[in-house]
């Protein structure tokens, strides 16, 4: 096994670890009571940005390869930049740990993507279609390293929509359900 082969699905268990955490950032600004119109905009473009890098990660696992290198980084650009928007806009209800995880994240797939399109560029424009293997193993270190980045991140951005005006977070409590 090479690292290569070891660390191929990396790029696409970032976009599903980015994509669950801005599309959370975008939902936050949606349905947080007394959201601006500014960030419902730009929490809703979060959504659909952290939606698509959901799917583009399952397609470039499918497929074996990376896909639309080109759509890959310039959303990952704009995440960044979306991401950043939100916590400018609404700085006491986004969770900078969750802004800050995305972004990781964000990076690890935009670089990705640069990667390959320098490489075509290089290879006087052939882009390889051809599944490339990839490591079970590194696939579920891969996930193992997302979930314990993705999750802590999930719950503070929860915690960042609940905040109320005095600092603190209401306990949410489920009884009778």
């Amino acid at each position: 096994m090479t690292a290569a082969t070891f660390t191929r699905s990396w790029p696409s268990v970032s976009a599903w670890g980015a994509g669950l955490i801005v599309a959370a950032l975008g939902a936050g600004a949606i349905v947080r009571p007394g959201s601006e119109a500014v960030t419902v905009v730009l929490g809703a473009g979060a959504v659909v940005l952290g939606l698509a890098a959901l799917a583009w990660g399952g397609a470039v696992l499918a497929a074996g390869r990376v896909l639309v290198p080109r759509a890959a980084l310039g959303g990952s650009l704009t995440a960044l930049v979306l991401t950043a928007a939100l916590v400018f806009a609404d700085p006491a209800h986004t969770s900078i740990l969750g802004a800050a995880a995305a972004s990781v994240l964000f990076v690890v797939v935009g670089g990705t993507a640069a990667g390959h399109l320098r490489r075509a560029r290089r290879d006087g424009g052939v882009v390889d279609r051809t599944a490339q293997p990839m490591s079970v193993i590194g696939l579920l270190v891969a996930a193992a390293v997302i979930a314990v980045v993705v999750t802590p991140a999930l719950g503070a951005t929860q915690n960042a929509v609940l905040l109320r005006d005095d600092g603190t977070v209401p306990v949410i409590t489920h009884e009778g359900h």
